[in-house]
């Protein structure tokens, strides 16, 4: 476990993004951020007892012999321990194992393992080491090191590279081990190195061992007592080949960058030790054997070693750890962000998981959940080429942020024209058939009827003639006159039904005498859908006009699609089957959408629900105190403590669940220092007055509005 200062690379062509960046930047480098690191070695040794000793004197017969006999069976012996890495590495690789090798960087060749080496002998210090051309061992270790009785000093380069270091070792085992046991040590806030190795040990040692103890505790005291059934159970899984049985060792440097720090590490370190039930001590004549036993195989500088079953080692072994992201080698380049975890651990905050970056955002009023969607949306303009972004949102909450970061923003209420048109738009089969599609949502007929054979034609007919008028011409009232078809007029014909949408209550929508809806000149675009969000006769035929026009968007650069409240929209089983097959489309041509809801239930209940969950790479779940069972667990498929933390957690700790692949992370994303960037991440309505005010007084531009509503102008 070491100290880490996370950095994050690209860079922001908007202003208020630029500043959001380099001000969070610093927020993260005031704390101690911690990386846990696991390294599983793997050590070929030649067979122990009577065989090994015939082994050992074949091999004084083998120096007499040819030398292409001793290389082949050198060759041998590597191909058997590169065998057993892989088959490891394979089974461990869903959880980011890899085997460690030669990278190249700039053409030049670099030695991971010679950095694992020396990170050890440097006490973690952390250093790229290039491929060496001498031997390992005289080229690892870049540190001088001193040792004295309870303490030793790895003296780098420089002050800022100087470690100081105890040792603790195990004096008594615990009773019992379980998975986890030592995950506490993930947590500590202090550097530490942790080695174990397990040898196995022959069958015929082991059960020789396990037998006498089994006779001394039956001739004393312990006779009957749980002891001697334990030593049973031991015995009888070593016989059966339940378990295998090999000598455990164990050490734990504790690390501090200051010798003043050194025994408040220790003190904290040994503390967790404890609370495991385990006797620990410092390790004093015995530390600097204790901290070569640290390099593989150096078994003969262990001090301290205890026989343990295959099963005590697993519990001392989890090799658990805290997710960490993916910070290169992802879709998009760069990671959207930095986040910190809970246990003081960097997360490289990522919506794709391969090419798949749709998302879903459950939490109610009050939990965090718009400040960290702008958040998100303000740190993904580091992307190159820089994305586009349209954002459907409600009450006006993101309305402050996109009008900062210049981008254009539409609030849709009945009886205010929108400037939209659709019938304008250029004159190519996909439109058409597009038109075809919206013109039968906005004319459904009343009752859940469908449409006559006789009406599809006449609408067709009508769409077709209509486009190859002037694009002046194209107007709602234009194209009811082409509607009769050879039907006489009637209550409820095509005629009637569209009257509305271009001289009655619908007529603010779609009559606009030119269309002005665009896509161009701007790098992200909002629409408030507040007011149209429970009218179903407006709300489908808006957004499926919305969602045709977003496709100009989609040309292969990024472009990110937000739906706040977008359980109502799924609601409607028109326009839920129209996203969730656009979602498709808009996939493959490098865009991603996601969903927010105040409650995992109302999606669970949306009719693709189940599409829609599959179809989400990633999963932001924000606490929520009446989250129910059946929507989080057996719908979002969260685990019993997962959802303990979504019901239990205050929203005031600024934190919420992460689920990406197979990661689970409890992130924190807390703004409190910076108030003058909340209230621009998440308006309210009295911050969306005076933004209004300001605006009102001021203009658009946000240089001329957004250092008065932040209060920089008067700090100044």
């Amino acid at each position: 476990r070491r100290q880490v200062k996370p950095e994050l690379g690209g860079s922001f062509s908007d202003h208020f993004c630029d500043l959001l960046n380099q001000r969070y930047s610093a927020v993260l480098s005031e704390k101690r951020m911690f990386a846990n690191e696991l390294y599983l070695t793997i050590v070929r040794t030649g067979m122990r007892g009577p065989l090994g000793t015939a082994e050992a004197v074949s091999r004084l017969f083998d120096r007499s012999t040819r030398p292409q006999v001793r290389r082949q069976r050198t060759h041998e012996h590597i191909n058997e321990l590169e065998e057993v890495v892989g088959n490891v590495t394979r089974e461990l690789q869903k959880y980011g194992a890899r085997a460690l090798g030669v990278t190249y960087r700039d053409g030049e060749p670099y030695s991971e393992p010679c950095a694992f080496f020396n990170a050890i002998l440097t006490c973690g210090l952390s250093r790229d080491m290039r491929l060496p051309r001498m031997g390992i061992r005289s080229y690892v270790g870049t540190s001088r090191l001193h040792f004295s009785r309870r303490t030793l000093q790895a003296q780098g380069a420089t002050d800022a590279d100087n470690r100081f270091g105890a040792m603790l070792s195990i004096k008594e085992y615990p009773p019992f081990s379980g998975p986890g046991m030592l995950d506490g040590l993930l947590q500590v806030n202090h550097e530490f190195i942790l080695t174990q190795s397990f040898t196995l040990a022959d069958k015929p040692v082991a059960q020789e061992r396990i037998s006498r103890l089994q006779r001394q505790i039956r001739a004393s005291d312990e006779a009957g007592s749980t002891v001697e059934t334990d030593i049973d159970f031991a015995l009888n899984s070593l016989v059966n080949q339940e378990a295998v049985f090999g000598y455990h060792h164990f050490s734990l440097l504790c690390l501090s960058r200051e010798l003043a720090g050194l025994d408040k590490a220790v003190s904290e370190l040994g503390a967790c030790l404890t609370d495991m039930n385990v006797n620990w001590l410092r390790e004093d004549l015995n530390m600097e054997a204790s901290f070569w036993a640290q390099l593989p195989g150096n078994h003969a500088y262990i001090a301290r070693s205890c026989m343990l079953s295959s099963a005590n080692f697993s519990g001392f072994s989890s090799m658990h750890n805290f997710a960490t992201g993916q910070a290169s080698g992802i879709h998009w380049g760069l990671p959207i962000s930095i986040l910190e975890t809970t246990s003081q651990t960097p997360y490289w905050f990522n919506f794709h998981q391969r090419d798949v970056g749709h998302f879903l955002v459950t939490g109610p009023t009050g939990s965090g959940k718009t400040v960290a969607l702008t958040f998100l949306l303000a740190q993904a303009f580091r992307i190159s080429p820089e994305p586009r972004a349209v954002f459907f949102d409600k009450d006006e909450g993101a309305s402050i942020f996109i009008r900062a970061v210049n981008g254009n923003y539409e609030v849709l209420q009945p009886g205010t024209p929108t400037g939209f048109n659709p019938l304008q738009l250029e004159n190519t089969p996909a439109n058409r058939e597009f038109l075809v599609r919206l013109l039968k949502a906005m004319l459904s007929p009343a009752g859940g009827h469908g449409f006559s054979q006789e009406e599809e034609d006449t609408l067709e007919r009508a769409i077709r003639r209509i486009c190859e008028e002037p694009v002046e011409q194209r107007t709602l009232a234009n194209l009811s006159g082409l509607l009769m078809g050879r039907s006489r007029s009637a209550a409820n014909d095509l005629q009637s039904r569209l009257r509305p949408w271009f001289e009655g209550e619908k007529a603010w929508l779609f009559n606009a005498p030119h269309d002005a809806l665009s896509f161009s000149g701007r790098r992200i675009f909002g629409f408030d859908m507040t007011h149209i969000l429970d009218n179903e006769d407006v709300r489908t035929p808006a957004l499926m006009y919305l969602f045709h026009r977003i496709e100009e968007l989609l040309t292969g650069d990024p472009v990110l699609i937000f739906m706040d409240e977008g359980w109502k929209l799924l609601q409607d089983p028109a326009f839920s089957s129209y996203i969730v097959d656009k979602m498709k489309t808009i996939r493959k041509l490098n865009g991603i959408v996601g969903f927010g809801t105040q409650s995992a239930a109302d999606i669970a209940r949306a009719p693709q629900s189940h599409t829609l969950i599959e179809q989400s790479a990633t999963n932001l779940h924000f606490p929520n105190p009446r989250a129910d069972e059946e929507s989080y667990i057996r719908r979002f498929g969260l685990t019993a403590k997962e959802f303990a933390f979504i019901r239990n957690t205050p929203p005031e700790r600024r934190t919420f669940l992460i689920k990406h692949g197979n990661d689970s992370v409890i992130a924190r994303l807390d703004l409190s220092a910076m108030p003058d960037i909340v209230k621009v991440l998440s308006g309210r309505k009295d911050t969306i007055e005076a933004c209004a005010a300001l605006r009102a007084r001021l203009g658009e531009d946000p240089a001329a509005w957004l250092s008065d509503f932040c209060g920089w102008g008067r700090a100044a």
